[in-house]
């Protein structure tokens, strides 16, 4: 049968199973007891694969073909000490419904290829090299829902290169939820969501051909949450911003991002500032101007241009890394505040041609941690990584909820953007996506509620610190100029006093001239000291602020 026949069978098939099954119940992924790294931590879902259901734990959210690494990748040169093996390896001899396809059974004969997206990056955050393989096995997902024959890249060897040259490991694998189409490879294997809605033989299916995510936060115990076919209506907060998914991207979350900003939710601001925006910039420009970016959870960090990153760093207490391309926070006093406090980065994205919709996250989500191999002792980070093209990943994710509809799987599908919670997330509330939904409803719950209790707002007295050293020198300064002319004052006045009643011993007194004592009579003139007074600042109800321009200089490691 030629290709163009059988691609229109299949349509007409599926569109029979759409009718056949528009009715079903959402499926709620299970999150690992585990957390990874090593730049998170992170959650992630656990999966069994093969025929004897190999745990393994997953980054999810990527699109067409899962990436899964295989044992043999703890032999490889830059796996001592393997960190893969967490996360758990499949064995692929140990299943008997694994198929590859084309693989080599020697891995040490199969060529290294380059891995790199159009930003410069891999699947796992940085630039690298892979050994992979066409491999098809079955997933079982919870409730003993079991998906034969799932699309996948198995990962024989590779590693991630940073700017300092040096070659790390890879450490967990990642889980596609689907694609603009319901099978990948020329129809020959299945992809999760769309078995999980057009399969007939289940009695687990779900309502529609999607999904909705919100990964939550290790470090403030915000359980993640992934739902197939539906979403948790906790989870979407606000405006929900809906976009079809670039087809011309196979199907990436792309969208306009206009603007980059710092505010405070509530309290005193631990900057020398409320608000501030224009951190967006890109392309040597001096101001800011709309660019497109993708959503992509399969990677760590905040990609985007070094003009932006900078102009981020240069309102925060970090120090740019150039080995690993990425900013340590200097942990000190303002670094406490920042990260405690109800201050956040604004991420303003074009809705519509005359709407925008803003997502907010919290500067205690954006301290982060690197651990081995990337660093030797577990550090800090501000996770801004430079880059030719802009992705937000897991770090931005943490603060929003995503989810994809794709529809009747025939090339297109809209995805969704909004506000994710904070700590206080409440009780489930798991709502269905059905197949010609173009948009979601959001719960009414507060923001700024979810984190009531989990920040410290800052009084006016504890908000001076974000005063740059510049400023406060100026105002001791002027304090110490101010106690002096207060001295020299009281000095003058003094003196002035004490000749005016030497002068008055020479007046008259009733017509009688006083006649002055002798020398030897006079009591000497006692030269006593002023007291002692601290010169103190007048009170005020008003925080002083920094004069513009005062920028601390800061210092890259070496």
């Amino acid at each position: 049968m030629a290709p163009y026949t059988m691609e229109n069978l299949f349509r007409w098939l599926l569109a029979i199973a759409v009718l056949a099954h528009a009715d079903g119940n959402p499926s709620i992924m299970r999150w690992s007891d585990q957390t990874h790294g090593p730049d998170g931590p992170w959650h992630a879902v656990s999966v069994e694969l093969g025929s004897n259901s190999q745990a393994i734990d997953l980054y999810p959210g990527d699109r067409w073909a899962s990436t899964i690494l295989i044992d043999t990748i703890c032999s490889g040169s830059s796996s001592t000490p393997c960190y893969a093996r967490r996360a758990g390896l499949f064995n692929i001899s140990a299943s008997t419904s694994a198929f590859t396809l084309e693989t080599p059974t020697d891995t040490s004969e199969m060529p290294w290829l380059s891995d790199q997206r159009k930003s410069g990056v891999n699947k796992w955050g940085a630039t690298g090299y892979v050994k992979e393989g066409v491999l098809a096995d079955t997933i079982r997902l919870p409730n003993s829902h079991e998906v034969p024959n799932v699309s996948m890249t198995s990962i024989y060897d590779a590693y991630q290169e940073y700017p300092n040259g040096k070659q790390y490991p890879v450490s967990v694998g990642i889980l596609s939820l689907g694609g603009p189409r319901p099978t990948h490879l020329q129809y020959k294997f299945n992809l999760i969501c769309a078995w999980e809605h057009w399969n007939e033989s289940s009695s687990y299916r779900i309502p529609s051909y999607s999904w909705g995510m919100h990964i939550g936060s290790v470090d403030l115990n915000i359980p993640g949450s992934l739902i197939l076919g539906g979403y948790d209506q906790t989870r979407v907060l606000g405006q929900v911003s809906s976009q079809p998914v670039d087809i011309s991207n196979f199907g990436s979350l792309s969208i306009y991002l206009t603007d980059i900003g710092i505010g405070v939710a509530t309290g005193n601001s631990p900057f020398d500032f409320q608000n501030k925006s224009g951190l967006f910039k890109w392309g040597n420009s001096t101001t800011g101007s709309p660019n497109n970016v993708e959503i992509d959870p399969a990677l760590p960090y905040l990609y985007l241009p070094k003009e932006t990153c900078d102009a981020m760093a240069a309102e925060l207490p970090v120090t740019f890394n150039e080995g690993l391309g990425l900013y340590f926070w200097n942990t000190d006093e303002s670094y406490q505040k920042i990260t405690s406090s109800p201050a956040y980065m604004s991420f303003t994205f074009q809705r519509q041609p005359t709407q925008n919709v803003t997502i907010k996250v919290p500067f205690q989500l954006l301290k982060l941690t690197l651990q081995a191999p990337l660093v030797e002792l577990n550090t800090t980070y501000f996770p801004c990584y430079p880059s030719s093209s802009s992705i937000l990943g897991r770090a931005f994710l943490q603060a929003a909820f995503i989810g994809t509809n794709w529809e009747e799987g025939t090339g297109g599908g809209s995805w969704f953007l909004a506000q994710a919670p904070g700590p206080a997330t409440g009780p489930r509330n798991i709502q269905s996506i059905e197949i010609s939904d173009t948009s979601l409803k959001a719960s009414a719950n507060s923001w700024e509620d979810t984190w009531d209790g989990f920040w410290v707002p800052l009084s006016s007295n504890s908000s001076n610190s974000g005063l740059s050293t510049g400023a406060k020198a100026g105002i001791g300064i002027g304090c110490t100029i101010g106690g002096l002319a207060l001295i020299g004052i009281i000095a003058w006045v003094t003196v002035s006093r004490r000749k005016r009643r030497t002068n008055s011993h020479s007046a008259t007194t009733d017509g009688y001239s006083i006649a002055p004592k002798p020398a030897e009579e006079l009591n000497p003139l006692q030269v006593t000291e002023l007291d002692a007074r601290h010169v103190s600042e007048l009170q005020s109800d008003k925080g002083i602020q920094e004069a513009p321009g005062s920028t601390a200089i800061r210092h890259e490691l070496l």
